[in-house]
């Protein structure tokens, strides 16, 4: 079986509007999009690129614009690792991984 893993880079484990995702520093090229995952990319207010992130559900954006963040909506230091897209997938949505684990299943302590 091919490996749909188009984006072997392992990327930090954060969390943005209280979902749990990957960051990279590194644009992602759209074909290169993890199947089921959804890409937004991070800009400042100047419109440069600071880095993309990945989720396993989609944010909702504004009809408006860009989504500005406030403190806390974005947690880089989750202490959970870092993972390629396909870990992050088993970590996230297998039913065989270990119900023990839920504090590093979510990054957060139970």
């Amino acid at each position: 079986m091919e490996n749909p893993n188009t984006t072997p880079e392992r990327m930090r484990e954060i969390e943005i509007f209280g979902v749990p995702a990957l960051f990279s520093k590194n644009q992602i090229p759209e074909d290169d999009i993890y199947p089921g995952m959804s890409l937004y990319e991070l800009q400042g207010r100047d419109g440069q690129f600071m880095g993309a992130v990945l989720t396993p559900v989609p944010i909702p954006v504004l009809a408006d614009g860009p989504r500005d963040l406030k403190p806390g909506d974005l947690v880089m230091d989750t202490g959970a690792g870092y993972y390629t897209p396909s870990e992050f997938e088993e970590k996230y949505l297998s039913p065989d991984y270990d119900d023990g684990a839920r504090a590093e299943r979510y990054g957060k302590e139970s």
